[in-house]
């Protein structure tokens, strides 16, 4: 077999595997928004089924709260990097394409050439692009969490511990 022919191959098998590549991966960010949403409904379900036992309640706000801080990536995050795996797909199938073109002469591979050399920028332009929204908003869009609210909770509620009197002098202990 000629080198050529092997690089060729190589390449061809490359881009499949780009191909494949970026695919699975936007699939699989669909299955995992897929997932979050039928937990969301499964949290609603077993709010309604904990009634008015606390314990119940707080095992059901646990589960949501987790739930809620991978909604708050799948819906903010998420569909920009996904975006972004197209465009950059997108960018190596046009460069791939303005490559094997290249050599070829006539006015119609030279259009063609152009045409995927503009194609492969755009690309490569939009997947930038995607990837830097992704990034403000993951740098910038407060996180659902509510350690803070449990903290605030934890620091306004006294113990008894608090409460109970230093037997030397009267004062409560740990002042």
């Amino acid at each position: 077999m000629c080198a050529v022919d092997y690089w060729g191959v190589m390449v061809g098998l490359g881009l499949l595997a780009s191909a494949f590549g970026a695919a699975a991966f936007v699939r699989y960010r669909e299955r995992e928004s897929a997932t979050l949403q039928r937990q969301t409904a499964l949290a609603r379900e077993l709010r309604e089924l904990a009634g008015d036992d606390e314990v119940r309640l707080a095992a059901v706000d646990e589960f949501s709260l987790t739930i809620y801080q991978r909604l708050f990536y799948a819906s903010v995050v998420a569909p920009w990097i996904r975006s972004a795996a197209w465009a950059l797909l997108g960018a190596v199938l046009a460069a791939a394409g303005a490559v094997a073109v290249g050599p070829l002469d006539g006015v119609y591979a030279t259009v063609v050439h152009i045409v995927t050399i503009a194609a492969s920028a755009i690309f490569i332009l939009a997947a930038l692009v995607f990837t830097g929204i992704a990034l403000y908003h993951s740098a910038s869009t407060p996180r659902v969490s509510f350690r803070d609210s449990y903290a605030d909770d934890d620091a306004g509620v006294s113990t008894p511990a608090a409460e109970v009197a230093d037997t030397k002098t009267g004062e409560p202990a740990g002042d």
